[in-house]
């Protein structure tokens, strides 16, 4: 998990878990900045932090869903790369379902 803060105050936040039915991948969850942080780069400073450190740990994809109501958030995640998918999981909630790759398989 990763918290951003501005002037020592938490505004967002970041996980990253594991995606135990998916070899080499794991999943962001829960991306949020605060409405009063957001046009700083707060939610690109975490997502690089996360992606960073998933490839230091050998990660290959991160998957995430989201849902209609989150459209700046949507847009933010293609503009990073994160392209569509398949359904990937059993959220009732998501709709939109999308992978970025991060690095390379193993050799």
């Amino acid at each position: 998990m990763w918290i951003a803060y501005l002037q020592d105050r938490a505004v967002g936040c970041v996980v990253l878990r594991g995606l135990t039915s998916m070899q080499f991948a794991g999943e962001c969850k829960r991306l949020y900045v605060q409405p009063e942080a957001r046009g700083n780069g707060v939610a690109d400073a975490l997502l690089d932090a996360q992606e960073d450190f998933a490839r230091s740990k050998g990660l290959q994809w991160i998957y995430l869903d989201s849902y209609d109501d989150l459209k700046v958030a949507i847009a933010l995640y293609r503009k990073r790369g994160y392209l569509s998918c398949e359904r990937y999981n059993d959220n009732p909630q998501a709709q939109y379902f999308f992978a970025k790759k991060i690095g390379e398989q193993p050799s």
